[in-house]
């Protein structure tokens, strides 16, 4: 039986830098926060729409326009239906984190996987 000996040298500055060129791409960030925001939507309160139909998917973040988002997202007080959302609460971001955040992890590597191998082959 033979033994081959490989070296493999990985440029760790290059691929940071691809990565970091990536992570500052608009559409990238973009279908990142468009995953979270359909991850999201199941825990978001939900009566007759707007709060969850009026979210707004922008580069840097999913921003709720609706001026009682805030109440709703916080959750004081309020005691959400669950008629239409069964898994409405506050705080929906950091539990669908909680209950679905390695399925969202999967979701940001695939993006960022396809785009690398656009860019970089």
């Amino acid at each position: 039986m033979a033994h081959v000996k490989v070296s493999v040298k990985v440029d760790e500055d290059a691929i940071a830098g691809r990565l970091n060129a990536i992570l500052h791409d608009d559409s990238v960030m973009l279908e990142i926060h468009n995953l979270l925001r359909k991850m999201c939507d199941p825990y978001v309160p939900f009566l007759n729409g707007p709060l969850s139909q009026t979210a707004e998917v922008e580069p840097k973040c999913v921003r709720y326009i609706q001026p009682y988002a805030r109440y709703q997202y916080y959750g004081v007080g309020f005691n959400h239906t669950l008629d239409y959302h069964p898994q409405a609460t506050a705080l929906w971001n950091e539990v669908m984190m909680a209950e679905k955040g390695d399925e969202f992890k999967e979701g940001v590597k695939q993006i960022i996987q396809r785009k690398m191998k656009e860019l970089y082959g």
